[in-house]
């Protein structure tokens, strides 16, 4: 694809970024709003678990941010685009890498599957941007720009899970047992 054609390209998808970019940012609002509510639990240091499920839920709608507004750029550069998209999915696999031993969770109960449940909406969605990024990089193809709409998707709906998984778990433990 020619500059011009990518930018073309980019520039359909303009509506689509610009209700993520704002999606994002109100799901960012309420996710503060929850976690402020059950601060003192969330930020008990017997709590790592929940802070850190509450970090991955913000990282993921900070990506989402952050790849919508690098998309949002006008007449954006297919190789710019490639690098911003190569260095936002590593950033995001990194941030999970670290982030593991953590989201397993403090109790027994919470098996592997829970942990992978928690991850895996991150690590698809890096996987993606990945490969758009590359091919946005390597050859200006912006056909494949699909590929970074469904790890927008992947990702709120990551942050949603892991969110609510949160708050339900922290609602349970502040409930009076009878």
């Amino acid at each position: 694809m020619t500059p011009e054609e990518f930018a073309a390209a980019i520039l359909g998808w303009h509506d689509f970024f610009l209700a993520a970019a704002g999606a994002s940012a109100a799901l960012l609002g309420l996710l503060f709003v929850g976690v402020s509510i059950n601060l003192s639990t969330i930020a008990a240091d017997e709590r790592q678990d929940l802070r850190t499920r509450a970090e991955q839920a913000f990282a993921n709608l900070i990506y989402v941010l952050s790849v919508s507004l690098v998309l949002l750029v006008p007449d954006a550069e297919a190789h710019g685009v490639g690098a911003a998209l190569i260095l936002l999915a590593a950033l995001g696999v990194f941030r999970v890498a670290r982030a593991l031993p953590v989201l397993g969770g403090r109790h027994a109960r919470d098996s592997l599957r829970s942990l992978v449940r928690r991850i895996i909406w991150t690590v698809a969605a890096d996987l993606l941007l990945l490969w758009a990024g590359l091919a946005f990089y390597s050859a200006a193809d912006a056909r494949l720009t699909v590929l970074v709409m469904a790890a927008i998707f992947i990702l709120i709906v990551g942050a949603a899970d892991v969110s609510w998984e949160m708050l339900v778990s922290v609602s349970q433990e502040s409930r009076p047992r009878d």
